[in-house]
């Protein structure tokens, strides 16, 4: 006779195999030992994991830059300590780059839902209000995005692969999106796509 499905022991079975595979932990049952403090405050620190992921996917993508631009050193650098020097959700774009090069880049790390590969409509719609953000402006960003050179950075997973072409094979936009890995000279007349795990 077949188990019947428990939702709490496959939670409990999740949270306890993460914990000891990923850490080298002994194999016991964490997830008992968690009181309503405890995974009050679990959870407080898991909500920062979203931002943590853009913050590394915006650093491995300045190492990218600085490949594909032939970016001075000292211009990294202060591309970096201006990065981590923001506070998340911060209203500008993730990226502002006046000098040497004028470029803005949006960084997204939308996971498609139910680990498929398309994204929901809520995700779609945050990827395009980014992409309206690289042609049009933002209010709270002093880039003329005409002048700006224009990436959409996104997290490189087969998934998140699929799930972004799928968008854009059925997106009815009026701007030009390439992806930046074919490209040997950019256009600011177009937005260029660029997919980056933690290292560039």
């Amino acid at each position: 006779m077949n188990k019947l499905y428990d939702r709490e022991d496959e939670l409990k079975r999740r949270l306890n195999d993460f914990l000891s595979g990923q850490f080298s932990l002994e194999e016991k049952d964490y997830y008992s030992n968690l009181d309503e403090s405890g995974f009050l405050k679990l959870k407080a620190v898991l909500s920062d994991i979203n931002n943590i992921i853009t913050m590394k996917v915006t650093l491995s993508f300045v190492h990218w830059l600085a490949q594909n631009l032939d970016m001075a050193k000292s211009d990294v650098s202060s591309m970096i300590e201006k990065i981590k020097g923001m506070k998340p959700n911060t209203n500008g774009y993730d990226i502002e780059l006046d000098d040497p090069i004028e470029l803005i880049a949006e960084v997204k790390c939308n996971v498609p839902i139910k680990e498929g590969t398309v994204y929901g409509s809520a995700q779609k719609n945050g990827i395009i209000k980014d992409m309206d953000a690289l042609i049009d402006g933002k209010s709270k960003s002093r880039m003329d995005p005409q002048r700006c050179l224009k990436f959409m950075v996104f997290l490189d997973t087969p998934e998140i692969r699929k799930a972004t072409e799928h968008l854009f094979n059925n997106l009815n936009h009026p701007s030009t999106i390439v992806e930046a890995s074919d490209v040997v000279r950019f256009d600011s007349n177009k937005i260029y796509t660029v997919f980056l795990g933690f290292e560039a």
